[in-house]
């Protein structure tokens, strides 16, 4: 089964915000979140939908699970209550959002229900410089140039999460 993600190629990204304000307007909470790094570069954390993805497995209450293009979701009905927060600190890229909603935690599902519409997701048409795609995880090598992963290496240089 193939596995879609999101690849954002941070050379691109000029931090703009409109990724996080369209996710914002279409999920009331946003599931990718701009930080300012403390050389002032701006950069989207998102879930990259990890092929071994440590949240699912520090998650006690089984409610990350992959769907049937290989996204992984958030069952909210199995999260709610939850109160470990494992899969919070499990996540190497900081991707999982803790919210002041019902459910804890907001996650990326890739737009599952414009998906399901054959849209993609609102982020990957709606970023200005072409930065972000919906690919297929075997596609992430072609898009992962020079530039992309200098650029992406100095975010993990401020991105410290065990």
């Amino acid at each position: 089964m193939s596995q879609k993600t999101l690849f954002i190629d941070y050379s691109k990204c000029i931090g703009c915000e409109t990724c996080e304000y369209i996710c914002r307007f279409v999920h009331d909470t946003p599931r990718i979140h701009m930080v300012r790094t403390t050389s002032g570069m701006m950069a989207p954390l998102y879930c990259r939908h990890c092929e071994d993805p440590k949240c699912a497995k520090a998650c006690t209450k089984g409610a990350l699970v992959r769907d049937k293009d290989g996204a992984l979701i958030l069952q909210t009905m199995l999260c709610r209550g939850c109160t470990t927060r494992n899969c919070l600190l499990a996540c190497p890229y900081a991707a999982l959002l803790e919210t002041d909603k019902g459910v804890m935690i907001a996650k990326c599902d890739l737009c599952a229900k414009r998906r399901h519409l054959g849209m993609l997701p609102a982020c990957v048409e709606m970023c200005p410089c072409g930065a972000i795609h919906y690919i297929d995880r075997e596609e992430l090598g072609e898009l992962e140039t020079a530039e992309a992963k200098k650029a992406h290496d100095l975010l993990r240089k401020h991105i410290s999460n065990p």
